[in-house]
């Protein structure tokens, strides 16, 4: 990977923003096609609308490092799919992709993204 303003690296991470800038949707179709049939998932039109629907929202919303925080985005999945029940649709769908848990990781996953930050608190426990 060269080092010009279109291909940075942060941490030796790829920004889902880079990741996804130039991410056509036959790409995008294929790759999580393959992965699915790889981890043995029977892959829906359901689920492709989630994916295409979070791969726009990182397109269009995402153009920072900021966009890693993974709270951000299932935010924006469960508001665009609150009509159908939310976070509990989402975790219906994807929830049970082998390997994965919760809703973005295994999203993640089928379409080839960058893992997200999953945000810890590490002031949470004991007092000193």
């Amino acid at each position: 990977m060269n080092n010009t303003a279109d291909s940075k690296m942060y941490d030796g991470e790829v920004p889902i923003y880079e990741a996804v800038k130039y991410l056509a949707r036959d790409e995008l179709d294929a790759t999580v096609r393959r992965n699915a049939a790889a981890m043995n998932f029977d892959l829906t039109d359901e689920h492709m609308n989630v994916i295409h629907s979070l791969v726009e929202h990182y397109k269009q919303d995402c153009a920072t490092r900021d966009c890693l925080a993974a709270h951000e985005h299932m935010r924006f999945l469960e508001e665009a799919y609150a009509f159908k029940g939310g976070s509990k649709y989402l975790y219906m769908l994807f929830d049970a992709v082998p390997g994965t848990r919760g809703v973005l990781m295994p999203i993640h996953e089928l379409a080839g993204l960058p893992a997200l930050q999953l945000e810890t608190d590490e002031g949470f426990g004991t007092a000193f």
